[in-house]
């Protein structure tokens, strides 16, 4: 227990338990003039099981992981079916399985079970990649893909997408697969500039409102009080922040609700109203260290499985941070990804929190220990 300890990165866990608690407090101001309480609690409580569950999981041996990657992945596509068949509706989407507790958001636990599975399933190929491979991976992530689509949430569905990209340009590909692979890369742009455009069947791969949202991306001044609102009152209120903020539920675009889904989607604005340009570079600064820390840890790992799973979460938390904090400041369509850490839902916490204590379980097995 005493090498267990002198081998955890600290800061690991305390920063992304500082992010939270900042979450907290920034949720309570932005909504504190309604019924803040249940959601106070309920983020308070998925806290506490996302602190248990990264301890957990920084005990646990993550190479033990491989024993049963096959039930986890499985049982995520299944959790996947059942919100297609059961699942609950709100804003459009149908994206949570209602339990008698609370609600669950099987995306959120696919995203690390497929960095698991995959990480597993790669990990004994790394330079010795076959064809055969790649299609099987295209094959198991067609599936779960479709089912997260299917939702709708493109959001979700593209962070996978990114997760699978990166841990496969780990997997040392000959220069023909790279080949193949740059292709895929520089011919997406071309199929969504099609699919935004609605031109024959393309069209097909994107719902209406997701095609409004990009084109309301790309010409910002297109329905301001429709589809480019939100985006318009986000950016006017972290431009409102000035340098050192106007401090928590002092906003007058959260306060006045400008600010719409100022505690989930559009969180950030309503950090950096309240923090200003200085705070929002102190938390930009926080997963920078995340981000480095999960980095250092694949690349003391003493496996490739270990170095793919922490190659995969890095990937998992960079993706949602840029792209959050893009859609905020109009530099990025709006997709609905949450802001680890920060944003309001019990899901993307508890599986963020499990991620962190997995790669502490790498770090404090980099070297020969005995537990």
């Amino acid at each position: 227990m005493r090498n267990f300890l002198k081998n955890l990165d600290i800061w690991l866990y305390i920063i992304p338990i500082l992010l939270t608690l900042t979450g907290i407090a920034v949720i309570y101001s932005l909504v504190y003039s309604k019924d803040a309480s249940d959601l106070i609690i309920t983020q308070s409580i998925s806290l506490m099981i996302g602190l248990i569950v990264m301890i957990f999981f920084s005990i646990y041996d993550y190479r033990q992981l491989k024993n049963i990657v096959w039930p986890l992945y499985i049982g995520s596509i299944i959790l996947l079916l059942i919100v297609d068949v059961w699942g609950k509706s709100a804003g459009g989407a149908t994206r949570w399985i209602q339990l008698g507790f609370g609600q669950v958001q099987p995306s959120e636990i696919f995203k690390l079970m497929a960095i698991i599975f995959w990480s597993s399933y790669f990990s004994e190929k790394i330079g010795e990649i076959k064809w055969r491979d790649i299609v099987f991976l295209l094959l198991g992530i067609a599936v779960p893909m479709y089912l997260i689509l299917k939702q709708p949430d493109l959001g979700t569905a593209l962070v996978v997408a990114f997760i699978v990209l990166i841990i496969v340009f780990w997997l040392k590909l000959d220069n023909k697969k790279k080949f193949i692979l740059w292709m895929i890369i520089l011919v997406t742009p071309v199929v969504m500039y099609l699919s935004v455009a609605n031109i024959s069947f393309f069209g097909k791969l994107l719902k209406d409102y997701q095609r409004a949202r990009i084109e309301v991306f790309l010409d910002p001044s297109k329905d301001v009080l429709g589809r480019g609102y939100n985006v318009k009152q986000a950016i006017i209120a972290v431009g409102s922040g000035g340098v050192t903020g106007k401090g928590l539920g002092q906003g007058s675009q959260s306060q006045l609700q400008f600010l719409p889904k100022a505690y989930t989607d559009f969180i950030f604005s309503g950090f950096a109203e309240a923090f200003g340009f200085l705070g929002s570079l102190a938390l930009i600064s926080g997963f920078f260290i995340i981000l480095i820390r999960i980095i250092r840890a694949g690349n003391i790992a003493k496996d490739s499985f270990g170095l793919l799973i922490a190659v995969g979460i890095a990937a998992m938390i960079f993706f949602q941070v840029i792209e959050n904090i893009g859609m905020n400041i109009g530099l990025l369509p709006v997709t609905g990804i949450p802001l680890p850490f920060l944003s309001y839902g019990g899901s993307s916490l508890i599986i963020t929190f499990m991620a962190i204590g997995i790669v502490q379980s790498i770090i404090v097995r980099h070297k020969k220990i005995i537990f």
